[in-house]
């Protein structure tokens, strides 16, 4: 006797490629293109400006990179970064909701500096990354002049003072 195989019914497929990030095989943004809009909020949940006055986004995605990025912005004045361009984007999206709420917040609560919460991945996709990096863009008029990578203190802070 043949057995046959079930086949997957529509919905059921439908559904499991819904859950495929769109972002999933998304390039990269490069230097040249323009920086789409993101709306994210910082550690108080205020919404954070990324516009045409943003200069220099720092942006990390793993914790290794946010922690040193933490280290580096935190040795700063207050209000180092609003006036100096600069924006802080850290993506928390892979995070636990209850590790986010119980633990993350209320350490970023604690800085002295905004940070741009990504909660959904889908909402940073398109920037740039290396595992272990963090990622510095450059930013004219919304358009992105330079990527750079940093993994020291000392490249960071080339990095973000660096200008193009």
């Amino acid at each position: 006797m043949k057995r046959s195989i079930p086949l997957i019914p529509r919905r059921a497929l439908c559904a499991a490629l819904a859950l495929i990030p769109l972002g999933l095989g998304a390039a990269a943004l490069e230097p040249g293109a323009e920086l789409p809009a993101l709306k994210l909020s910082d550690q108080f949940d205020k919404p954070v400006v990324i516009g045409l006055a943003t200069q220099v986004l720092v942006f990390t995605a793993e914790k290794p990179a946010s922690d040193l990025v933490i280290k580096v912005l935190g040795s700063k004045p207050k209000g180092t970064l609003e006036s100096s361009g600069l924006v802080y984007v850290a993506d928390i999206s892979a995070m636990p909701a209850v590790i986010t709420r119980m633990f993350a917040l209320p350490k970023l609560r604690e800085l002295s500096f905004p940070v741009a919460l990504a909660r959904e991945a889908t909402a940073v996709a398109d920037l740039p990354r290396r595992a272990g990096f963090v990622t510095v863009l450059h930013l004219n008029s919304g358009r992105i002049t330079q990527v750079r990578y940093a993994q020291t203190e000392t490249q960071l802070l080339q990095a973000m003072e660096h200008k193009p």
